[in-house]
């Protein structure tokens, strides 16, 4: 595909993901799940300026502005990481220095279609980071939003975590394998607890 995926209509996006190509996946959508709770972020946080301009808010709407970025370019990343691993799984393997050769570009494939997603996991947890420094500020109208971007958060962090997780499986060097991991949990931990706290205070802003 020679179009980026971020310029596709949201109807075509569902499309390719639907479609029987492996690409894209469950990566991209998670970091478009990330990109939306981020635009929502800015939203909220845009619409708290009208009633009062300070540098904190200006602050946070630019954080999300910059999220956003980083989750559009990364719903192209994890497509392009996993189309070489779709691609070096094609490679030949008939004789021994053809397998040897994929499966070193496979196992050099499976490490970056695993560094991209986490990649993602890190900016969904800075994206809930932003939604629990937002939600106090929300105006009445638009705290259900912010309630919206932390779930899209979670998503997107519960997301790419099952797609770092997947890639690793298959990663043959211990070393890298354990590192990732490790970048893996400090990313997920307390990310549940957070999140429960972000709409847990939504809910108590709206319940009848």
């Amino acid at each position: 595909m020679t179009e980026r995926l971020v310029e596709r209509t949201l109807r075509a996006f569902s499309d390719d993901l639907a479609s029987s190509a492996a690409v894209p996946g469950g990566g991209s959508a998670a970091a478009y799940a990330g990109a939306m709770g981020a635009a929502l972020a800015a939203m909220v946080g845009r619409i708290a300026e009208r009633k009062e301009t300070s540098e904190a808010t200006a602050a946070l709407i630019a954080e999300a502005d910059n999220l956003r970025s980083d989750f559009v370019r990364l719903v192209d990343d994890d497509s392009a990481a996993y189309a070489r691993v779709s691609e070096a799984m094609k490679l030949p393997k008939t004789n021994d220095d053809e397998k040897r050769a994929r499966t070193e570009r496979l196992q050099s494939a499976l490490l970056a279609a695993s560094r991209v997603p986490l990649e993602i996991a890190k900016t969904s947890r800075r994206l809930l980071d932003l939604c629990e420094r937002t939600v106090e500020r929300a105006a009445t109208a638009t705290v259900s939003d912010i309630g919206v971007g932390a779930f899209l958060a979670e998503t997107a962090l519960r997301g790419a975590a099952l797609n770092v997780m997947i890639n690793l499986a298959s990663i043959k060097d211990a070393a890298q394998v354990k590192a990732l991991s490790e970048d893996l949990d400090h990313a997920v931990d307390g990310a549940d607890a957070q999140r429960k706290r972000i709409t847990d205070f939504v809910e108590s802003r709206i319940a009848r």
